[in-house]
Protein backbone atom coordinates (compact mmCIF):
# COMPACT_ATOMS: atom_id res chain seq x y z
CA UNK A 1 0.00 0.00 0.00
CA UNK A 2 1.14 3.25 -0.79
CA UNK A 3 2.21 5.58 1.84
CA UNK A 4 -0.30 9.21 1.27
CA UNK A 5 0.78 11.59 -0.96
CA UNK A 6 2.95 9.24 -3.73
CA UNK A 7 -0.46 8.41 -5.78
CA UNK A 8 0.57 10.96 -8.77
CA UNK A 9 -1.34 9.17 -11.43
CA UNK A 10 -3.78 11.34 -13.79
CA UNK A 11 -7.28 9.70 -12.62
CA UNK A 12 -8.27 8.08 -10.28
CA UNK A 13 -6.34 10.83 -8.04
CA UNK A 14 -5.54 10.19 -4.05
CA UNK A 15 -7.98 10.82 -1.92
CA UNK A 16 -8.24 12.97 1.87
CA UNK A 17 -8.75 10.16 4.46
CA UNK A 18 -11.64 12.48 6.08
CA UNK A 19 -13.53 11.89 2.41
CA UNK A 20 -13.18 8.14 3.14
CA UNK A 21 -14.30 8.15 6.62
CA UNK A 22 -17.19 10.06 5.33
CA UNK A 23 -18.19 7.39 2.89
CA UNK A 24 -18.34 4.74 6.25
CA UNK A 25 -21.68 7.29 7.17
CA UNK A 26 -24.61 4.50 8.13
CA UNK A 27 -26.99 4.47 4.87
CA UNK A 28 -29.90 6.78 4.31
CA UNK A 29 -33.01 5.89 2.16
CA UNK A 30 -32.68 7.84 -1.19
CA UNK A 31 -36.06 9.12 -0.86
CA UNK A 32 -35.98 11.11 2.10
CA UNK A 33 -35.80 14.81 3.07
CA UNK A 34 -32.28 14.14 4.49
CA UNK A 35 -31.16 12.73 0.82
CA UNK A 36 -33.23 15.80 -0.84
CA UNK A 37 -31.67 18.32 1.43
CA UNK A 38 -28.35 16.28 0.66
CA UNK A 39 -29.25 16.47 -3.05
CA UNK A 40 -29.96 20.16 -2.67
CA UNK A 41 -26.31 20.64 -1.11
CA UNK A 42 -24.23 19.08 -3.66
CA UNK A 43 -26.03 20.12 -6.83
CA UNK A 44 -26.09 23.61 -5.85
CA UNK A 45 -22.24 23.91 -4.82
CA UNK A 46 -21.76 21.83 -8.10
CA UNK A 47 -23.21 24.44 -9.79
CA UNK A 48 -21.11 27.09 -8.84
CA UNK A 49 -17.72 24.27 -9.93
CA UNK A 50 -19.16 24.42 -13.66
CA UNK A 51 -20.07 27.95 -13.78
CA UNK A 52 -24.15 27.56 -14.53
CA UNK A 53 -26.99 28.07 -12.51
CA UNK A 54 -28.67 25.08 -13.83
CA UNK A 55 -28.88 22.49 -12.17
CA UNK A 56 -25.64 20.00 -12.41
CA UNK A 57 -26.68 16.31 -12.53
CA UNK A 58 -24.69 13.68 -10.42
CA UNK A 59 -25.07 10.34 -12.40
CA UNK A 60 -23.66 7.03 -10.93
CA UNK A 61 -20.93 5.49 -13.10
CA UNK A 62 -17.62 6.88 -15.04
CA UNK A 63 -17.57 9.92 -16.97
CA UNK A 64 -18.05 8.35 -19.98
CA UNK A 65 -21.35 7.55 -18.66
CA UNK A 66 -22.32 11.55 -18.88
CA UNK A 67 -20.94 11.75 -22.01
CA UNK A 68 -23.39 9.37 -23.85
CA UNK A 69 -26.09 11.12 -21.62
CA UNK A 70 -24.47 14.61 -23.59
CA UNK A 71 -24.63 13.06 -26.88
CA UNK A 72 -27.50 11.20 -26.88
CA UNK A 73 -29.36 14.22 -25.44
CA UNK A 74 -27.62 16.87 -27.04
CA UNK A 75 -26.80 15.54 -30.54
CA UNK A 76 -29.15 14.98 -33.91
CA UNK A 77 -27.27 13.35 -36.56
CA UNK A 78 -24.10 15.07 -37.70
CA UNK A 79 -21.28 16.06 -34.88
CA UNK A 80 -17.82 17.78 -35.48
CA UNK A 81 -15.42 16.66 -32.98
CA UNK A 82 -12.48 18.49 -32.38
CA UNK A 83 -9.35 15.86 -31.42
CA UNK A 84 -6.08 16.84 -29.14
CA UNK A 85 -5.60 13.30 -28.27
CA UNK A 86 -6.45 9.94 -27.02
CA UNK A 87 -9.45 10.80 -24.99
CA UNK A 88 -10.85 13.36 -27.83
CA UNK A 89 -11.05 10.03 -30.21
CA UNK A 90 -12.74 8.57 -27.95
CA UNK A 91 -15.43 11.16 -27.42
CA UNK A 92 -15.86 10.66 -31.31
CA UNK A 93 -15.62 7.04 -31.12
CA UNK A 94 -18.78 7.56 -28.50
CA UNK A 95 -20.42 9.51 -30.23
CA UNK A 96 -20.55 6.49 -33.53
CA UNK A 97 -21.74 4.38 -31.32
CA UNK A 98 -24.70 6.07 -30.74
CA UNK A 99 -25.39 6.49 -34.54
CA UNK A 100 -24.10 10.09 -34.97
CA UNK A 101 -22.09 10.89 -38.28
CA UNK A 102 -18.69 12.46 -36.59
CA UNK A 103 -16.24 14.83 -38.52
CA UNK A 104 -12.77 14.90 -37.09
CA UNK A 105 -10.73 18.05 -36.69
CA UNK A 106 -7.33 16.81 -35.46
CA UNK A 107 -3.58 18.57 -34.51
CA UNK A 108 -0.09 17.30 -33.72
CA UNK A 109 0.42 16.32 -29.99
CA UNK A 110 1.10 18.85 -27.77
CA UNK A 111 -1.43 21.18 -30.06
CA UNK A 112 -4.84 22.46 -30.01
CA UNK A 113 -7.10 22.94 -32.94
CA UNK A 114 -6.62 26.50 -33.99
CA UNK A 115 -9.85 28.35 -34.12
CA UNK A 116 -9.51 29.43 -37.94
CA UNK A 117 -10.03 25.52 -38.20
CA UNK A 118 -12.81 25.34 -36.58
CA UNK A 119 -14.65 27.82 -37.86
CA UNK A 120 -13.62 26.75 -41.54
CA UNK A 121 -15.25 23.45 -40.38
CA UNK A 122 -18.33 24.51 -39.54
CA UNK A 123 -18.57 26.88 -42.07
CA UNK A 124 -18.36 23.62 -44.78
CA UNK A 125 -20.42 21.15 -43.15
CA UNK A 126 -24.41 21.45 -41.20
CA UNK A 127 -23.30 20.40 -38.07
CA UNK A 128 -25.90 20.19 -34.90
CA UNK A 129 -23.19 19.61 -32.22
CA UNK A 130 -19.60 20.23 -31.40
CA UNK A 131 -17.70 17.99 -29.44
CA UNK A 132 -14.58 19.08 -27.37
CA UNK A 133 -12.38 18.24 -24.64
CA UNK A 134 -11.49 21.04 -22.42
CA UNK A 135 -8.72 19.42 -20.65
CA UNK A 136 -7.14 16.42 -22.89
CA UNK A 137 -5.35 14.19 -19.89
CA UNK A 138 -3.56 11.72 -22.13
CA UNK A 139 -1.09 14.83 -23.86
CA UNK A 140 -2.00 17.53 -20.78
CA UNK A 141 -3.17 20.72 -23.05
CA UNK A 142 -5.78 22.51 -22.69
CA UNK A 143 -8.69 23.56 -24.73
CA UNK A 144 -10.15 27.03 -25.74
CA UNK A 145 -13.39 26.28 -24.81
CA UNK A 146 -15.19 30.01 -25.04
CA UNK A 147 -13.48 30.57 -28.39
CA UNK A 148 -15.24 27.16 -29.44
CA UNK A 149 -18.17 27.80 -28.11
CA UNK A 150 -18.69 31.57 -29.65
CA UNK A 151 -17.51 29.70 -33.10
CA UNK A 152 -20.47 27.46 -32.96
CA UNK A 153 -23.39 29.87 -31.86
CA UNK A 154 -22.70 31.30 -34.82
CA UNK A 155 -23.99 28.41 -36.65
CA UNK A 156 -28.10 27.88 -36.46
CA UNK A 157 -29.36 25.08 -33.83
CA UNK A 158 -25.30 24.15 -32.99
CA UNK A 159 -24.71 22.69 -29.45
CA UNK A 160 -21.12 22.61 -27.84
CA UNK A 161 -20.89 19.43 -25.55
CA UNK A 162 -17.71 19.70 -23.07
CA UNK A 163 -15.18 16.78 -21.63
CA UNK A 164 -13.84 18.38 -18.54
CA UNK A 165 -13.52 15.03 -16.91
CA UNK A 166 -9.77 16.18 -15.87
CA UNK A 167 -10.80 19.68 -15.33
CA UNK A 168 -13.58 20.80 -13.85
CA UNK A 169 -12.40 21.24 -10.34
CA UNK A 170 -8.73 22.50 -11.14
CA UNK A 171 -9.49 24.97 -13.48
CA UNK A 172 -12.09 27.76 -14.13
CA UNK A 173 -15.54 26.94 -16.05
CA UNK A 174 -18.11 29.18 -17.49
CA UNK A 175 -20.57 26.96 -18.52
CA UNK A 176 -23.35 29.71 -18.98
CA UNK A 177 -21.03 32.45 -19.50
CA UNK A 178 -19.24 30.74 -22.35
CA UNK A 179 -22.93 29.85 -23.98
CA UNK A 180 -22.00 25.63 -23.43
CA UNK A 181 -24.67 23.73 -23.62
CA UNK A 182 -23.29 21.00 -21.61
CA UNK A 183 -19.89 20.54 -19.64
CA UNK A 184 -19.28 16.62 -18.10
CA UNK A 185 -16.72 15.32 -15.60
CA UNK A 186 -16.49 12.61 -12.91
CA UNK A 187 -15.49 12.31 -9.34
CA UNK A 188 -11.90 10.70 -10.06
CA UNK A 189 -10.30 13.50 -10.79
CA UNK A 190 -9.48 17.77 -10.42
CA UNK A 191 -12.26 17.05 -7.69
CA UNK A 192 -10.80 14.76 -5.95
CA UNK A 193 -13.07 11.70 -5.08
CA UNK A 194 -12.67 7.94 -5.32
CA UNK A 195 -14.24 6.89 -8.81
CA UNK A 196 -17.97 6.41 -9.14
CA UNK A 197 -19.96 9.79 -10.22
CA UNK A 198 -20.48 11.13 -13.17
CA UNK A 199 -21.58 14.88 -13.65
CA UNK A 200 -23.45 16.28 -16.65
CA UNK A 201 -24.29 20.46 -16.59
CA UNK A 202 -26.61 20.73 -19.37
CA UNK A 203 -28.21 24.07 -20.70
CA UNK A 204 -32.11 24.49 -21.54
CA UNK A 205 -31.51 24.54 -25.17
CA UNK A 206 -30.00 21.02 -24.85
CA UNK A 207 -32.95 20.23 -22.56
CA UNK A 208 -35.33 21.44 -25.26
CA UNK A 209 -33.50 19.51 -28.10
CA UNK A 210 -33.44 16.69 -25.88
CA UNK A 211 -37.26 16.38 -25.28
CA UNK A 212 -37.66 16.32 -29.27
CA UNK A 213 -35.39 12.61 -29.39
CA UNK A 214 -36.81 9.30 -29.10
CA UNK A 215 -33.73 7.78 -28.48
CA UNK A 216 -32.07 9.67 -25.37
CA UNK A 217 -31.90 5.36 -23.44
CA UNK A 218 -32.91 5.28 -20.17
CA UNK A 219 -30.51 4.97 -17.66
CA UNK A 220 -28.95 8.25 -19.35
CA UNK A 221 -31.49 9.73 -20.22
CA UNK A 222 -31.01 13.42 -19.29
CA UNK A 223 -35.30 14.43 -19.44
CA UNK A 224 -35.20 11.78 -16.33
CA UNK A 225 -32.85 13.51 -14.25
CA UNK A 226 -34.46 17.00 -15.29
CA UNK A 227 -37.52 15.58 -14.07
CA UNK A 228 -36.17 14.80 -10.40
CA UNK A 229 -33.89 17.42 -10.02
CA UNK A 230 -37.13 19.31 -9.71
CA UNK A 231 -37.64 16.76 -6.55
CA UNK A 232 -33.89 17.15 -5.30
CA UNK A 233 -33.86 13.47 -6.47
CA UNK A 234 -32.32 11.06 -8.46
CA UNK A 235 -34.33 8.86 -10.66
CA UNK A 236 -32.66 5.78 -9.54
CA UNK A 237 -30.87 4.05 -6.21
CA UNK A 238 -27.91 6.31 -5.97
CA UNK A 239 -24.03 5.86 -5.10
CA UNK A 240 -25.44 6.95 -1.39
CA UNK A 241 -21.67 6.66 -0.04
CA UNK A 242 -19.93 8.86 -2.68
CA UNK A 243 -22.28 11.07 -2.44
CA UNK A 244 -21.65 11.76 1.17
CA UNK A 245 -18.27 12.07 0.05
CA UNK A 246 -19.25 14.49 -2.42
CA UNK A 247 -20.96 16.60 0.15
CA UNK A 248 -17.77 16.76 2.42
CA UNK A 249 -15.52 17.48 -0.49
CA UNK A 250 -17.31 20.05 -2.02
CA UNK A 251 -17.41 21.57 1.25
CA UNK A 252 -13.69 21.59 1.51
CA UNK A 253 -13.32 22.85 -1.98
CA UNK A 254 -15.54 25.94 -0.80
CA UNK A 255 -13.69 26.70 2.31
CA UNK A 256 -10.44 26.35 0.11
CA UNK A 257 -12.20 28.65 -2.81
CA UNK A 258 -11.77 28.37 -6.02
CA UNK A 259 -9.56 31.06 -7.24
CA UNK A 260 -6.78 29.67 -4.49
CA UNK A 261 -7.94 26.33 -5.64
CA UNK A 262 -6.91 26.93 -9.51
CA UNK A 263 -4.06 29.18 -8.57
CA UNK A 264 -2.51 25.46 -6.73
CA UNK A 265 -3.27 23.85 -9.90
CA UNK A 266 -1.52 26.53 -11.64
CA UNK A 267 1.36 26.52 -9.24
CA UNK A 268 1.81 22.93 -9.26
CA UNK A 269 2.12 23.01 -13.59
CA UNK A 270 4.52 25.58 -13.82
CA UNK A 271 6.82 23.79 -10.69
CA UNK A 272 6.37 20.50 -12.79
CA UNK A 273 6.84 22.23 -16.27
CA UNK A 274 10.08 24.37 -14.63
CA UNK A 275 11.62 20.83 -13.71
CA UNK A 276 11.15 18.80 -16.29
CA UNK A 277 13.19 21.64 -18.57
CA UNK A 278 15.91 21.76 -16.20
CA UNK A 279 16.13 17.42 -16.33
CA UNK A 280 16.01 18.18 -20.50
CA UNK A 281 18.86 19.96 -19.97
CA UNK A 282 20.91 17.87 -17.87
CA UNK A 283 20.48 15.24 -20.66
CA UNK A 284 17.76 12.93 -19.02
CA UNK A 285 16.17 11.93 -22.11
CA UNK A 286 12.87 14.00 -21.13
CA UNK A 287 11.31 16.70 -22.39
CA UNK A 288 7.08 18.26 -22.47
CA UNK A 289 4.90 16.87 -24.75
CA UNK A 290 2.48 19.96 -24.47
CA UNK A 291 3.19 23.27 -25.68
CA UNK A 292 3.73 26.10 -22.80
CA UNK A 293 0.58 28.40 -23.81
CA UNK A 294 -1.86 25.36 -23.71
CA UNK A 295 -0.52 23.31 -20.85
CA UNK A 296 -3.11 21.84 -18.59
CA UNK A 297 -3.16 23.04 -14.66
CA UNK A 298 -3.91 19.01 -13.96
CA UNK A 299 -2.00 16.79 -15.38
CA UNK A 300 1.20 17.06 -17.54
CA UNK A 301 3.05 14.58 -19.92
CA UNK A 302 6.37 13.99 -20.24
CA UNK A 303 8.12 12.55 -23.18
CA UNK A 304 10.89 9.52 -22.53
CA UNK A 305 12.76 7.05 -24.32
CA UNK A 306 10.58 4.52 -22.76
CA UNK A 307 8.26 4.75 -19.97
CA UNK A 308 8.64 1.19 -18.11
CA UNK A 309 11.76 1.41 -16.62
CA UNK A 310 10.76 4.80 -15.03
CA UNK A 311 7.34 3.67 -13.88
CA UNK A 312 8.56 0.24 -12.14
CA UNK A 313 11.79 2.06 -10.73
CA UNK A 314 9.16 4.85 -9.19
CA UNK A 315 6.95 2.17 -7.72
CA UNK A 316 10.10 0.29 -6.45
CA UNK A 317 10.63 3.40 -4.71
CA UNK A 318 6.81 3.92 -3.30
CA UNK A 319 5.39 6.20 -6.11
CA UNK A 320 2.99 5.35 -8.67
CA UNK A 321 2.44 7.51 -11.80
CA UNK A 322 0.84 7.55 -14.89
CA UNK A 323 1.81 5.97 -18.00
CA UNK A 324 1.59 7.36 -21.37
CA UNK A 325 -2.13 7.04 -23.83
CA UNK A 326 -2.91 6.48 -27.13
CA UNK A 327 0.36 7.08 -29.62
CA UNK A 328 2.34 7.97 -26.56
CA UNK A 329 1.59 4.71 -24.92
CA UNK A 330 4.61 3.90 -24.23
CA UNK A 331 6.97 6.81 -24.95
CA UNK A 332 5.35 9.05 -21.73
CA UNK A 333 4.69 9.27 -18.34
CA UNK A 334 1.95 11.47 -17.44
CA UNK A 335 2.44 13.47 -13.53
CA UNK A 336 -1.20 13.72 -12.57
CA UNK A 337 -0.68 17.07 -10.36
CA UNK A 338 -4.68 17.28 -9.32
CA UNK A 339 -7.32 17.11 -6.87
CA UNK A 340 -5.62 17.95 -3.01
CA UNK A 341 -1.76 17.69 -4.07
CA UNK A 342 0.23 20.35 -2.97
CA UNK A 343 3.31 22.17 -4.49
CA UNK A 344 5.28 20.55 -1.84
CA UNK A 345 4.49 16.75 -2.19
CA UNK A 346 4.66 16.94 -5.71
CA UNK A 347 8.18 18.63 -5.74
CA UNK A 348 9.25 16.06 -3.48
CA UNK A 349 8.19 13.51 -5.57
CA UNK A 350 10.27 15.43 -8.74
CA UNK A 351 13.32 14.78 -6.65
CA UNK A 352 12.85 11.25 -6.24
CA UNK A 353 12.24 10.91 -10.33
CA UNK A 354 15.41 12.57 -11.26
CA UNK A 355 17.32 10.20 -8.97
CA UNK A 356 15.74 7.53 -10.80
CA UNK A 357 16.37 8.78 -14.47
CA UNK A 358 19.56 9.35 -13.26
CA UNK A 359 20.12 5.68 -12.54
CA UNK A 360 18.64 4.66 -15.90
CA UNK A 361 20.64 7.22 -18.06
Amino acid sequence: MLERGRFFVPGPTEVRPEILQAMARPMIFHRTPEMEALMRRVTARLGVLFGTRRPVHVVGGSGTGAMELAIRGGSLRRVLAIVHGDFGERFAKLAESCDREVARLKCPLGETVPLDQIRDALASGRFDAVLATHNETATGVVADIEGIATLARERDDCLVLVDSVSGAGGMQIEMDGWGVDAVVSASQKAIGLPPGLGFAGVSQRLVDRARTLGDRGTYLDVMRYEEFAGKNQSPTTPAIPLLFALDEQLAFIEKETLPKRFARHVAMMEACAAWTRKAESLGLGVSLVARQQVASPTVTAIRVTANGPVLDAMRAKGFELGGGQGELVKTSIRIGHMGDHTVGGMSAMLDVLEGVLREIH
